[in-house]
């Protein structure tokens, strides 16, 4: 696809997706960064951030983004830069712990991040080794939080000392969860994070 295409067909998403939001009254929209690439141009990707949130503002919501390691956003030292270069009050990070541990990201790193800068956190967890491509492993092999090896609890300790007092997210990616009945998936998912919250 030619970058003029490009751009037109992500203009068309971007118009479509904050329509939603702003009838749905969506509390903030998930954006992915470049999957795939290996380098991110980060002043390009502040300028065009700030011009999303811009947007997002206008339709009454915030944006996030997700730092992913198969992509050219794969450090909090790339997405700090982007979103504090953007420095928009409806825009930040979402941190999600399987992303981050596949990306081999220290937690620690976490406190290095600006409070206003964290917009949304992920719980969920891993299988040891990781299937290939990693793109696979993120959509299917997901485990709900404490039946996998990820420190979930450290991660959430990570989190908390950051003075986050938002909502927890609980993505689970799973081809074994995904064929449950609902309100079988809802509880154990409810179940499996909760305890993760307990000492």
């Amino acid at each position: 696809m030619s970058p003029p295409k490009r751009r037109r067909t992500s203009d068309s998403m971007r118009y479509y997706y904050l329509k939603a939001a702003e009838e749905l009254r969506a509390r903030i929209v998930k954006v992915g960064p470049g999957i795939g690439e290996e380098t991110a141009n980060v002043q390009l990707m502040v300028d065009e951030f700030g011009k999303l949130a811009d947007d997002a503002e206008k339709h009454g919501t915030q944006v996030m983004l997700e730092i992913m390691p198969f992509s050219n956003v794969r450090t909090i030292e790339t997405g700090k830069a982007i979103v504090e270069g953007a420095n928009k009050a409806n825009a930040g990070l979402l941190l999600d712990i399987w992303h981050l541990s596949r990306g081999n990201v220290d937690f620690k790193e976490i406190a290095t991040i600006k409070p206003e800068f964290i917009k949304g956190i992920e719980l969920d967890d891993a299988d040891r080794y990781a299937i290939e491509p990693l793109w696979m492993d993120t959509i299917h092999k997901r485990r709900l939080p404490g039946e996998g090896v990820l420190d979930v609890k450290g991660f959430i300790k990570a989190i908390q000392a950051t003075g986050w007092n938002g909502p927890w997210g609980v993505e689970i990616l799973s081809e074994v969860e995904r064929k449950l009945p609902l309100d079988k998936m809802a509880a154990r998912a409810y179940n499996a994070t909760i305890s993760q919250f307990e000492n």
